[in-house]
């Protein structure tokens, strides 16, 4: 299940997973979140991951045609299995953006909600609300694995 709420220039969405909190959790602290990120046509890579306050990471985004982007980021705040931020920075853009991760137990499933702000413009917060969907497509068969 899946609803999301566009606002300039915000991006807000919520999604159920077939999993407790702290897998889903886990799943965005660990190198194997490469596996599910970006969307269907993206295969992502983690080079750095350091899961602390203050930790950064850099995941790659290879493309289909062979090109990559790159995303780094630190982490504001980790509160295993409720709350996690960060940083969201593309290597090719000056601007940083803001992921803010809540994850709540709804009868044995989770509901983690993001809230992804900070967009220059309509275009771009856009253009992440259809890669975060990929996204979580994938997390949610990675889950059910």
């Amino acid at each position: 299940m899946t609803t999301a709420e566009i606002t300039a220039p915000a991006l807000l969405i919520t999604r159920i997973f077939d999993a407790s909190p702290e897998r889903v959790f886990d799943a965005w602290l660990s190198e194997s979140m490469g596996a599910w990120i970006g969307p269907r046509e993206i295969r992502g890579e983690v080079t750095l991951m350091e899961p602390k306050i203050g930790g950064r990471y850099t995941i790659v985004m290879h493309r289909a045609d062979g090109s990559t982007l790159t995303v780094r980021g630190v982490y504001r705040e980790i509160a295993r299995p409720n709350k996690l931020v960060f940083t969201w920075g593309w290597e090719h853009e000056q601007k940083e953006t803001l992921v803010t991760l809540s994850f709540r137990a709804v009868g044995g499933k989770t509901e983690m909600t993001m809230r992804h702000e900070g967009f220059p413009n309509d275009e771009r917060r856009d253009g992440h609300n259809q890669g975060w969907n990929g996204s979580f497509d994938k997390l949610a068969a990675a889950l059910a694995r």
